[in-house]
């Protein structure tokens, strides 16, 4: 079950601007079931460009409620419901942020509209909403109007979810690996694709420069650990600056070990600050057994 949700705001920061239309549809996938749409009272006041793009005035809005008037109507209609919004992380951070300032936790599962649309139709001159809706003759009634552009979304949605017989394992992974805050030009072919054994795992930024390399027993389940990481700001950033990935397999965990230091000390990646020291943490050490056997040991130096 979805909720496709479209916001209207007093300008394009989270921090310092504030929400004044929000609507929310709730899809099931065929048909809209249910839907939530109001005017917000922002408790600032509009800018002129804004009113022009959304023919919402301040007098409009005096009698709005506040954000915490309708929180708990959020709250419940968006429950247990994958948060579907053409550029989900505009939508989605601008709610975070209303309910972070009410003390409240906001979480839920996206879907980019933008994103799936690029995997799905790629090639077209444009994925903005008015543009794509153009191209595949999908009417807007009342652009820049949340009600309006979030209908058009889920006719946008609904088409995307029946182009192929593999829609809904692509629309589960999206909303599993939390799109939200990944690199625009990413493309979730590579992480389908990164094979599930041991090895050591690059992530590269738009210029091709290593940023971050790692190691693991499986490699595909723990890129998609960093991809789900929202714990720190580091996190996010490094989210975001991912262009593509590649990997070697090793297989063996020792091996992997020593090529992930040794990777990490040639290209000294920015996000691998707390590895790159300039001795290695772990050593092999060889012992005679009582057998007269050479073995080898691996141990912290």
């Amino acid at each position: 079950m979805y909720t496709v949700i479209d916001i209207e705001t007093t300008g394009g920061s989270p921090k310092s601007d504030r929400i004044t239309e929000i609507a929310i549809f709730v899809f099931d996938g065929e048909k809209i079931i249910d839907q939530f749409v109001s005017l917000v009272n922002p408790e600032k006041t509009l800018e002129p460009f804004i009113t022009r793009l959304t023919g919402i005035t301040n007098e409009m809005l005096v009698g709005a409620p506040k954000f915490y008037e309708i929180a708990k109507q959020i709250v419940e209609i968006t429950d247990n419901r994958i948060f579907v919004a053409h550029n989900a992380n505009f939508d989605y951070n601008f709610i975070k942020t209303e309910f972070a300032n009410l003390g409240f936790d906001f979480k839920r599962q996206t879907v980019d509209t933008v994103r799936l649309a690029r995997i799905l139709i790629p090639g077209r001159r444009s994925y903005s909403l008015g543009n794509i809706c153009a191209d595949l003759g999908i009417p807007i009634n009342g652009r820049h109007r949340a009600a309006g552009d979030a209908e058009a979304t889920t006719k946008l949605f609904e088409i995307l979810l029946n182009l192929d017989g593999k829609k809904k394992p692509l629309i589960s992974e999206m909303a599993a690996l939390k799109f939200d805050g990944m690199n625009p030009d990413f493309n979730l072919d590579i992480i389908k694709n990164l094979p599930e054994k041991t090895g050591v795992y690059y992530f590269y930024n738009a210029k091709c420069d290593i940023i971050y390399v790692g190691k693991s027993k499986n490699i595909k389940s723990r890129v998609q650990q960093h991809f789900q990481n929202k714990d720190t700001g580091k996190a996010l950033e490094m989210k975001n600056n991912i262009h593509t990935i590649s990997f070697e397999i090793t297989g063996s965990e020792l091996t992997a070990l020593l090529l992930e230091s040794a990777e990490i000390k040639q290209h000294t990646p920015i996000y691998n600050r707390a590895q790159r020291r300039t001795s290695f943490s772990w050593g092999i050490y060889s012992i005679t057994d009582e057998q007269g056997y050479i073995q080898f040991e691996l141990k912290r130096n």
